[in-house]
């Protein structure tokens, strides 16, 4: 026996070369390829099972592909002389003898291709479980007709051609007009647009950048072959759809809003919303907007008409017949709708009908204005279908967004002279692309005056006046100076004034209240710089005389206080506390701290008598008038409660209203008519005088 060589090496093979010898057996033995499985078993072609051969190098490692030189059976079944394969090499190998399905074929409109799910198979072995191929060249006809329905027909597909926007300008007015309508059966079902194009379209199109090079050479004869008509995407008559009865802009003022429409209930959308800028917020009034558009109001009215309790509501059927004879009757006019549809209803049942009756909480959200603000960029800041809410969360806001307009001409500080130009009664401004009305205002700053842009004529108005009245008490320093230290009888008015405030604030609002009353003899209004001379030329010499006409009301005034408040003070019987409580509300709004300067003249002049009703009808409710003031207290409180809403809302958004302050004061003198008949009121004061008031605050 020879001797074994020891100078033999064994030289490994690189990892390359390995995979090259492997890849090239493959070719030979895909009958003898297996994936392994949950288990330590490995599935093979056409599903044959078999194990790894305890003697080899991969028994431990396992790997997920193998392929054997032999698979053999004893007791059990075994792959010997085996070597890890990869899935790919297995599909390169065997592509003559693979298998392909494919699933879920759809458009990608990022890289314009239908792609579909591919399954690749061998000998019942999946070697690729769900890749992503473009699926046009496997099946052209499908995919040209998936390109079709969501490229050109769903619009899914970044197309430059003017075609393309044309076409879906068109679908869009379509789905505008059902929106307006609140119908579905307007825009032609995707079978009949799909057919349209199908017709057109070349044979081979079946990804975008077939289509884009087939649409160009088809242009050159034909440059309109792909614009549709609208009568290609309309399927029924919209002719009663017409911009007068869906406008798309709505005038408020001197701004035109955008509307916009929806259709779908699910949405905070759903109806008709204009879309206004936080500046022009507080310009809106709600009345006008309770009549929506005219294309709404007939169905508004019906729903009204159902909301009626069930006494009134059967007096008005058929209610749809009802509510076409009520549309063709009544206007938009200065009031709300269910007023207009309450006053109509009440003439044709021959009795009265309130806009109370109607339960307006019940109308469908789609049938109540949505109001959304933007802000200057534009961006949403809030919706809500209740415009006073948002004048009440928003309006401060805005007048801040308006105070930012850049006219310098009317936004100013530090100003103790009249050296600017006379400011117009109103400006017209544009923000956020839309044309408003603001109201330049010459406003009191303390110790001097600012011009500013408000957003009312009236809040202007008042403003301004308080504006000229400080100016003239800084021309005039020297003499508003002596007046303070002779103002006749101030000690003793300090005294009475003490509950509301001290002897400083007094003072102060004193000389407020001479200076305009010296100035405004006629409650008249400076505008310009001429009649600001004109006035303040005569209103020093009127300094004394309006010294003792203002110091002699509030005099008055604070007297009857005085009495009126030892009546407060002293024990309250349990009958007297619900009359009690309502003079002390009543004295808080009409003796606040500010009371000298924040009540007109006019008004002035008629508070003592106010405050001595309220001590007359004190002693009356002590002197067992219990019964009489709580009958008279009825009657009154549903005007006081209206005043109250109305300004807390105007309030909130700082906002004057003539109209609300003359209502304020009838309610006064309401309450003079009812607890104290005797003294009489300063104007003819009634139920029906109040409602015209209130009317006209709603206009």
């Amino acid at each position: 026996m020879s001797a074994r060589p020891t100078d033999i090496t064994h030289t490994p093979i690189d990892a390359d070369r390995a995979d090259a010898i492997h890849r090239a057996l493959l070719t030979g033995l895909l009958g003898n390829i297996g994936t392994k499985g949950d288990t330590h078993e490995y599935t093979g072609a056409r599903g044959n099972k078999f194990n790894i051969f305890p003697g080899s190098a991969l028994f431990k490692r396992k790997p997920a592909w193998v392929m054997a030189g032999e698979i053999v059976e004893t007791a059990k079944v075994y792959a010997r002389t085996i070597a890890s394969v990869r899935p790919e090499w297995i599909e390169r190998a065997g592509a003559h003898l693979l298998k392909r399905s494919y699933v879920d074929a759809h458009w990608q409109s990022k890289s314009a291709h239908v792609v579909a799910y591919e399954k690749v198979t061998l000998y019942g072995l999946v070697l690729v479980p769900r890749r992503l191929v473009h699926y046009g060249p496997i099946d052209p006809v499908v995919s040209r007709e998936i390109f079709i329905n969501h490229a050109l027909v769903d619009f899914d597909f970044n197309c430059p051609a003017p075609f393309f926007k044309h076409n879906r300008a068109l679908v869009e007015h379509v789905e505008l007009l059902e929106a307006k309508a609140r119908r579905r059966n307007l825009l032609a079902d995707p079978e009949v647009r799909f057919a349209w194009y199908n017709a057109r379209v070349g044979p081979d199109c079946y990804n975008g950048p077939l289509f884009e090079m087939w649409r160009r050479e088809a242009e050159k004869e034909n440059p309109k072959l792909l614009f549709m008509q609208l009568a290609d995407v309309l399927k029924n008559d919209a002719s009663d759809i017409t911009a007068e009865r869906f406008p798309d802009f709505m005038r408020a003022g001197n701004m035109e809003l955008p509307l916009s429409y929806r259709f779908d209930p699910a949405m905070s959308e759903d109806g008709v919303t204009i879309t206004v800028p936080q500046g022009g917020l507080n310009q809106l009034h709600p009345a006008a907007f309770t009549w929506l558009v005219p294309g709404m109001i007939q169905e508004k009215i019906l729903e009204l008409i159902r909301s009626l309790p069930k006494a009134l509501r059967v007096k008005f059927v058929p209610a749809p017949d009802t509510a076409k004879t009520a549309f063709e009757t009544i206007k938009p006019g200065d009031g709300t709708l269910d007023e207009a549809l309450a006053a109509y209803l009440g003439n044709l049942a021959g009795e009265r009908i309130g806009p109370a009756d109607f339960d307006l909480d019940s109308l469908s959200p789609h049938l109540k204005m949505n109001f959304k603000v933007i802000d200057p960029q534009g961006r949403p800041l809030a919706m809500d279908r209740d415009l006073v809410r948002l004048q009440r969360e928003l309006g401060a806001q805005a007048q801040k967004d308006l105070a930012q307009v850049q006219q310098s001409q009317w936004i100013r500080d530090g100003i103790t002279s009249w050296d600017f130009p006379d400011p117009p009664a109103k400006i017209e401004i544009n923000r956020h692309g839309l044309t408003m009305t603001a109201y330049p205002a010459i406003v009191d700053q303390g110790n001097s005056v600012s011009l500013r842009l408000l957003e009312s004529a009236e809040s202007a108005r008042q403003a301004t006046r308080k504006g000229v009245r400080r100016l003239l008490a800084i021309q005039l320093r020297e003499e508003m100076k002596y007046l303070g230290r002779s103002l006749p009888g101030f000690d003793e008015l300090a005294v009475y004034y003490s509950p509301l405030g001290n002897g400083e604030t007094l003072k102060r609002d004193l000389l407020a209240a001479i200076v305009e009353r010296a100035l405004f003899p006629d409650d008249g209004e400076v505008r310009t710089r001429e009649q600001f001379i004109a006035r303040a030329e005569g209103a020093w010499k009127r300094l004394s005389a309006a010294s003792h006409e203002v110091v002699d009301l509030v005099a008055a005034t604070l007297k009857e206080y005085h009495e009126v408040a030892k009546l407060l003070a002293g024990a309250v019987a349990p009958g007297w506390r619900e009359g009690f409580s309502d003079v002390e509300q009543q004295l808080e709004y009409l003796l606040p701290r500010d009371f000298i300067t924040r009540t007109p003249f006019d008004w002035l002049k008629q508070l003592p008598r106010f405050v001595k009703a309220i001590h007359i009808r004190l002693k009356k409710l002590i002197d067992a008038g219990v019964i009489r003031d709580s009958a008279a207290m009825t009657q009154v409180k549903p005007w006081w409660e209206k005043y109250l809403k109305l300004s807390a809302d105007y309030d909130a958004r700082n906002v004057k209203s003539a109209e609300l302050d003359q209502y304020r004061w009838m309610v006064e003198e309401l309450r003079v008519s009812l607890f104290v008949q005797e003294l009489k009121t300063s104007i003819p004061i009634s139920a029906k005088r109040l409602e015209r008031q209130l009317e006209s605050i709603k206009r």
